[in-house]
This record gives structure tokens, C-alpha cells and sequence, in this order.
């Protein structure tokens, strides 16, 4: 991974020196096995040697035995003499183990001597092989004769077989302990020679060890020093890094004040966007009720002009009479009784009453549509209150209806008392949010269905409609702060994204299920009961 400012050289470097490190200790581990190996190989040959000799030295005596006593035995056997059993007996058991001896060496065996139970390998030193093939040739020279001569009773032995053995002990005895002095020698020499070539391995061992630890240290200081070198200049890296993080940190926080200032103003502009299509409409909904109280004003006041004239000639024909005026009095009687005839006619009294009686049905229809917005806006209430979830719909539904009325039916289905603690304000926004995207929603004309009901202490809300729907890839980031599928200039992407922090700021979730070309719909759910705590009422709301 490459890293800044020289990283790479010092994780390159920690790299390496572990890896010296590693290698250093692999060949200690194998020096040290080996020096192990070659010592318990030269113990084994040592001990091998030790082995041969003391079979030589066995051999040597048990020769030096037999021919003792078959020279007694002789010597006994022509006098007569009484110890000829005991040295014959002493003959045949040492001659028996000069063979027994010979054959462990040449072949390989175990001897039993002193009590000692020895293993004997083969004699494979070139030098003492030759020796040994000596002593060979000299004991298959007589070894039948004297092995034979052991067999036999010791009062009837073969004069001739004793004349044979006797006359070889005498003239080869010599030749065969000389032969086997050598052999003993040599294998000593051997012996020897093995334990000093051990003790020089170990020493040569040891120099390499201490040569290998010399050789480590200095490498390892070479290496502390650069490392030191390293992870100082690393520092002056650092520190450079961190002035840097700290002069992109200021910038940063600088970029979020004004990205909180953008928002504020985006938020704003979204504000008086929805303040914008709540005026029109309400304005709408205000300007039929009050056309028509102006034309029954109107009506009423062409009524009232009639009335007054009709008044007015009776107040002349009272005053006609009353000062004894009977001629002007009969011919304004007859104008008096016109007009009143006429009233009476067009019943304008009664119209006029029914007149009255629709101006104030319009003006409590404006009355109604007034409350209904003071309702919905609640900017009087700061405290959170418990409000009825269907009167809150009612109220989104009724600053909406100017856009409904044209694009969709909208059928409802409440819970009775259904109340939920919020702050007003809020839900009434997010309900007149999503109730303004279903209308937008839907393209000729359609259906928006309002359930509640109450499941698992919770309230739930559902806004269904027969609109587009929203496509898969865009239904993850519906909720997302600026994401709008309207065209550049006809919406910030706010207010879903407000209607979330307002849900979950209640403690509650929103759901979106849709599918493309079969509508939308949004499940609120709302805890019944609230954690004042955990309500900001310093939300703003779009």
C-alpha cells in the first residue's frame, strides 16, 4: 500500500530487519541442530570405538588365558598332574570367548564380559581392518585344531591335536598379540581422535555462534540507527501533518457553517415553498364561500333599498295624516300600499332572511377554513400535547384539498380515539408532506386510502395512493436531504428527508413499499406515549 511522505521506506524497512531477523535465527536453530546432529553422530561412533576396544582388550586377555592354561594343561596331561581339569576347563571357556570376540568384530555382535552386556559394530577403520584381517589369517590357522581340542574329554584329548595347538601357541602367540596391541591402539587412536574432532566441532560451533551474534548486533544497531533516522523524520512528517490537518480542519469547519447556513436558507426556501402552496389553496378554498357572501350582500343590500323606500312613504303618509294633509295623504296611501304590495309580492322579507342566512353560512365556512389553518399550524404550541391522529389528518387533507379535489378520491379509514403525544406542528407537516407527494403521484386521476390503527403499542399511520410508484434504485434514497426526481427548480428534496427526522426524532420509523406503475405507500408508526426527552420541539419544519 503506498503511504505518504516515505512511508513505504519505513514499513520496507521494519519488513526487512524482521526478516533478517528471521533468517538469523533460522541459521542459529539450524547451526545448532547441526552441531547437535554431528556431536550425537560422533558420540555414536566414539562410543562404537570404545566398544571395539574394549572387545580388543577382552580378546587380548582371553587369548593370553587360553594359551596360559593350555600350557599348564600340557604340562599337567604328560606328569599327570592334578590341576589338568582346572586348566583345561580355564582353556576351553577363554578359547570359546577369543572366537566369540574375533567374530563380534568382524561381524558385529554382543559380548558379554565382566558382567558388561557390550554391543560390537563391525570394524570399518581401513587401517585397523587390516590389522584385524592379520589376526584373522593367523587364528584360521589353528582356530579347527583349538576349537576341536576344546570339544574333547579333557583325560583322553588328541596328543597330536595338543601337539598342534601347543606348537602354534608358541610360535604365533607372539604375532597374534602384537596384532592385536595394534588393533587395541588403533581403535584407541580412533577413539581419540573422534572425541577431539567433536570437541573441535563444538568449538568451531561456538565461534560461529559468537561470530553470528557479533555479526547481529552490529546489524542490529545499523538498523536501529536508520530506523531512528526513519521514524524521526517521520515525526517531522507528522507534525507537518498535523499543522495540515489542523489548517484542513479550520477549513472544514468553515465549510460546515456555510453548508449549515446553505441548508438553513434550502430549508427555508422549502418553508415558504409549502407556506406558498398552502396559501393558494387556502385562497382557493376562501374565495368561493366568500364570492357568494358578496353576492347575497349584494342581494341584500338591493333588498334593503326596497324596504327603506317602502319605510320612507310610510313615514311621509304618517306625517301626512298627522298634520290633517287628507287629499296629499289618499294619493301617497296609494304609493305606500305599491310598494308594500310589492314587497309583499316578491316576498322579499323572507329572501332576504334566507339571503342573510347563506352569507353567514359562507362566512362560517371561512370561519371553519381559518381555524382549520391555525389548527394545522399550531405555531402557539411549544409543549407537547396529546393530539388525535384523525383530526390531524383531517386538517392536512383540508389545506390540501385545492390540490386533491382535481387528482384523486380519497378514502379514509380511522381508529377511533386514537391519540398519540408529539408536537402538533410537526405531524401535521409530515402528514401534509406525504399526502402532497401522493397527489403528485398520481398522473390523470386517482384513489389516496388513510388507514389507523393501533399495533403493539404503537400507532400506525398508512398513506397509500395509485400514483407511479417509485422505481427499486431510487426507493433506497427517497429519504436522502436533496434528492428529488422533479425537474430542476420544482423541488429541493427536502421534505421526505424532514419527515424522517421528524418520525425518528418521535421515536418512531417510517416504511416505503412501491412498485413502479402500482402506487406507493408509506406505513408511520408512532409511539402512543412519548420520552419527552427525546423530542427536539426546536425542529424546524419545511
Amino acid at each position: 500500500m503506498q503511504m505518504p511522505n516515505g512511508q513505504p521506506q519505513l514499513v520496507v524497512s521494519t519488513k526487512s530487519r524482521y526478516t533478517e531477523l528471521i533468517v538469523f535465527g533460522l541459521i542459529f536453530i539450524f547451526l545448532v541442530m547441526g552441531m547437535f546432529l554431528l556431536n550425537f553422530f560422533l558420540s555414536i561412533k566414539s562410543s562404537d570405538d570404545t566398544a571395539q576396544t574394549f572387545c580388543a582388550n577382552r580378546t587380548e586377555r582371553a587369548w593370553q588365558r587360553a594359551t596360559k592354561n593350555l600350557t599348564t594343561y600340557n604340562i599337567g596331561f604328560y606328569g599327570k598332574d592334578d590341576s589338568l581339569l582346572k586348566a583345561f576347563d580355564g582353556y576351553k571357556e577363554n578359547i570359546k570367548r577369543f572366537d566369540t570376540f574375533l567374530a563380534a568384530l568382524e561381524a558385529g555382535g554382543t559380548i558379554e564380559a565382566g558382567g558388561q552386556v557390550v554391543e560390537v559394530v563391525p570394524i570399518q577403520d581401513k587401517a585397523a581392518k587390516q590389522i584385524f584381517e592379520q589376526l584373522s589369517r593367523l587364528w584360521k590357522e589353528a582356530k579347527y585344531d583349538f576349537l576341536v581340542l576344546a570339544e574333547m574329554n579333557p583325560r583322553s584329548v588328541s596328543t597330536a591335536t595338543l601337539d598342534r595347538c601347543v606348537e602354534f601357541a608358541i610360535k604365533k602367540e607372539d604375532e597374534v598379540l602384537d596384532a592385536l596391541s595394534l588393533l587395541i591402539i588403533n581403535l584407541s587412536e580412533n577413539s581419540s581422535r573422534r572425541l577431539k574432532q567433536a570437541q573441535l566441532v563444538q568449538v568451531a560451533a561456538l565461534l560461529i555462534c559468537l561470530m553470528m551474534f557479533i555479526g547481529m548486533a552490529i546489524r542490529l544497531t545499523i538498523s536501529l540507527r536508520r530506523s531512528d533516522a526513519i521514524i524521526e523524520a517521520r515525526n517531522r512528517e507528522l507534525m507537518a501533518q498535523r499543522d495540515e490537518l489542523a489548517r484542513e480542519k479550520e477549513t472544514v469547519e468553515q465549510l460546515l457553517i456555510d453548508l449549515t447556513n446553505t441548508q438553513a436558507q434550502l430549508i427555508q426556501s422549502e418553508k415558504m415553498a409549502s407556506l406558498g402552496q398552502m396559501v393558494a389553496g387556502l385562497a382557493h378554498e376562501i374565495n368561493t364561500p366568500l364570492g357568494f357572501v358578496m353576492t347575497n350582500v349584494g342581494v341584500i343590500e338591493r333588498n334593503i333599498g326596497l324596504f327603506n323606500e317602502a319605510i320612507m312613504q310610510t313615514s311621509e303618509l304618517v306625517t301626512m295624516l298627522e298634520n290633517g294633509d287628507l287629499n296629499d295623504a289618499l294619493q301617497k296611501l296609494d304609493d305606500t300600499k305599491f310598494s308594500l304590495q310589492r314587497l309583499f309580492e316578491l316576498n322579499l322579507l323572507e329572501k332576504t332572511k334566507n339571503r342573510i342566512d347563506e352569507a353567514n353560512i359562507g362566512l362560517e365556512r371561512i370561519r371553519e377554513l381559518i381555524l382549520n389553518l391555525k389548527n394545522f399550524s399550531r405555531l402557539d404550541e411549544a409543549e407537547m400535547k396529546k393530539v388525535s391522529v384523525s383530526e390531524s389528518l383531517e386538517s392536512a387533507l383540508l389545506i390540501a384539498n385545492n390540490m386533491i379535489k382535481h387528482k384523486a378520491e380519497v378514502e379514509t379509514h380511522y381508529e377511533e380515539n386514537l391519540f398519540v403525544e408529539c408536537y402538533p406542528a410537526q405531524l401535521n407537516q409530515v402528514f401534509l408532506n406525504i399526502i402532497t407527494n401522493a397527489v403528485q403521484a398520481i398522473e390523470d386521476f386517482g384513489k389516496i386510502t388513510i388507514k389507523t390503527w393501533t399495533e403493539n403499542g404503537m400507532a400506525k399511520i398508512s398513506i397509500a395512493d395509485t400514483g407511479v410508484g417509485i422505481s427499486e434504485a431510487n426507493l433506497k434514497k427517497i429519504f436522502e436531504p436533496f434528492f428529488t426526481t422533479k425537474p430542476i427548480g420544482q423541488g429541493t428534496g427536502l421534505g421526505l428527508s424532514i419527515v424522517y427526522k421528524i418520525i425518528q426524532r418521535h421515536g418512531g420509523k417510517i416504511e416505503v413499499k412501491s412498485k413502479e406503475k402500482q402506487g406507493t405507500e408509506f406505513i408511520i408508526s408512532l409511539p402512543l406515549r412519548q420520552e419527552t426527552e427525546r423530542i427536539d420541539p426546536t425542529l424546524t419544519i419545511s
